[in-house]
């Protein structure tokens, strides 16, 4: 058993897991704004599509980031360990943004659709 490897772990799983969940009720508090303001002030519409995002956010992000404790290499000193740390969070907080970006895009060129299916299914 290699400790330093448990340890990246462990601490990898606990900055994911909270950047993951700081960064997702941020997404919820404020994405409301901007969900209701692409969907003409349909607040039921709005809120229930927050809940989705949230919910499929959660899954994505905590889902990957516990996965992805494969891709580590074994670890032998604290300098790897500190290298291998940044690699990963990095790679989440790049995805975390990319994913948010291309919510973004999806809800301000779709938002006319999607509320047209929404009123149909109503």
């Amino acid at each position: 058993m290699n400790y330093y490897n448990l340890f990246g772990y462990l601490l990898y799983l606990l900055i994911t897991f909270y950047i993951t969940v700081i960064v997702g009720k941020i997404f919820y508090k404020n994405g409301i704004h901007f969900l209701v303001d692409s969907f003409n002030g349909n607040d039921d519409l709005a809120n229930v599509l927050n809940k989705f995002l949230l919910a499929g956010y959660y899954l994505l992000n905590l889902g990957y980031a516990t996965v992805s404790i494969n891709l580590f290499t074994e670890i032998f000193s604290v300098l790897q360990l500190i290298e291998e740390l940044s690699k990963h969070i990095g790679f989440i907080v790049v995805g975390l943004s990319v994913f948010h970006y291309i919510n973004l895009y999806t809800f301000s060129h779709f938002s006319k659709q999607i509320q047209k299916l929404y009123h149909n299914n109503h």
